[in-house]
């Protein structure tokens, strides 16, 4: 298995959009693009610790019993008072311990950990509100991580006013995370999270929004789209307004990282959405974020077809940007209804060989979805449990 990814010639790639063209890359001077620092490959090997400092109700259900109507981490602490809050706080300090990241360095193969928080994450901002702070774990985290040799992506998974919407965002139903007031929060909240971990050692990358998406314009929005550029296109003018976002928090962030740490912009499910053109104001080493799940596609189609990951190929060679690009989330799962799925037990290895070496050949990194789950009978969303029964084998990537 080729396990040693290339490194990206970036001035090789030339490329159109829709409205740029990419010539030289040495012509945009905010921009950096260095491969990671780890002198023996270009490509880390990682695992999410999702669900944890951000609840997901499908992660955790036995936890989500207690308050059957919330959807996500707000309703749940808002609606559940004190009991949902002793609740959680146990769930906190048991369901991720020290000797879960030394188990993933030193028996999971694995050298980094992807760790999704919420704007939440310092008390300052929890403050306020039903959440609750989770500094304290994150700190340990980086404690955990620079006492076995592991290095950390810190991901704003949760922004104020939901950069998506979505429950994972632990506040679903708005899509708000631009407008005025909000905004300036969220620049407030990376700010702060980069003056407290930016420096740490172990820090690899910061992530400024995870799985950002668009809600659907009104007319309003395509008014004010017009006021700026003329023309009608609001959907472009988002966009261009969440690029502005990343490059003034991209130079907040600066100040206040480590010179090797990265910094993550989400990319989602388009691997079109980015271009250097586009990002030209974004200064510093950047890295996008691509997630890939087989199991959501619209057909359930046959395993063997799922197992050569032919569109996630392609995602990865024929809409490569000329930015380097890591796969942030993945997963074993697939549709249960698909042809050859059986017990589901059968075909995991095969699976995972094929998407890490696809990752490991064109991406700077890849995370797993999950490091584990917090529900019996989905081990496909389970690395540890994967491990546990031989689907992922640590042997094959674990000495360098």
């Amino acid at each position: 298995m080729p396990w040693t990814g290339p490194e990206i010639d970036l001035c090789k790639k030339v490329f159109t959009s829709d409205s740029f063209l990419i010539r030289n890359p040495a012509e945009f001077k905010n921009n950096s693009f260095r491969s990671p620092t780890n002198l023996e490959r270009t490509c880390w090997r990682g695992v999410n610790l999702g669900g944890w400092l951000v609840l997901e109700k499908w992660m955790a259900p036995d936890l989500f019993s207690m308050v059957p109507s919330a959807e996500d981490e707000r309703s749940f602490l808002s609606e559940g008072g004190a009991e949902a809050r002793e609740a959680v706080t146990k769930f906190r300090e048991s369901f991720i311990t020290q000797e879960d990241l030394k188990w993933l360095r030193h028996e999971g193969g694995i050298d980094a950990v992807r760790l999704p928080v919420g704007f939440w994450c310092l008390d300052e901002f929890a403050a306020g509100t039903p959440l609750l702070s989770t500094q304290n774990y994150v700190d340990a985290v980086f404690d955990w991580a620079e006492k076995h040799g592991l290095k950390v992506l810190l991901e704003l998974h949760g922004l104020v006013g939901s950069q998506n919407g979505e429950h994972h965002s632990g506040d679903s139903g708005q899509l708000a995370w631009l407008q005025p007031a909000n905004r300036k929060r969220n620049l407030e909240v990376i700010r702060a999270c980069a003056k407290r971990w930016g420096s740490r050692e172990s820090l690899l990358g910061f992530g400024l929004g995870n799985e950002v998406g668009e809600k659907e314009p009104t007319w309003l929005d395509q008014l004010v789209a017009f006021l700026n550029l003329g023309y009608f296109d609001a959907s472009r003018f988002y966009w261009a307004s969440v690029a502005q976002f990343y490059a003034e928090a991209a130079g907040i962030v600066q100040k206040h990282m480590h010179p090797e740490a990265i910094l993550v912009l989400d990319t989602c499910w388009d691997m079109e959405r980015w271009t250097m053109e586009a990002l030209r104001d974004v200064p510093g080493n950047i890295w996008l974020d691509y997630h890939h799940y087989q199991c959501m596609g619209n057909e359930a189609g046959s395993v063997p077809e799922h197992c050569q990951a032919m569109e996630f190929e392609g995602m990865l060679t024929e809409n490569m940007q000329s930015l380097p690009v890591i796969i942030g989330e993945f997963s074993l799962a697939l549709p249960p209804s698909a042809d050859g799925y059986g017990d589901g037990t059968s075909w995991p290895k095969e699976f995972f060989q094929r998407q890490a070496s696809l990752a490991e050949k064109h991406a700077s990194a890849w995370f797993f979805w999950n490091y584990k789950i917090a529900r019996e009978g989905w081990p496909h969303w389970s690395y540890r449990e994967s491990v546990e029964r031989g689907w992922i084998e640590p042997k094959l990537f674990v000495s360098r």
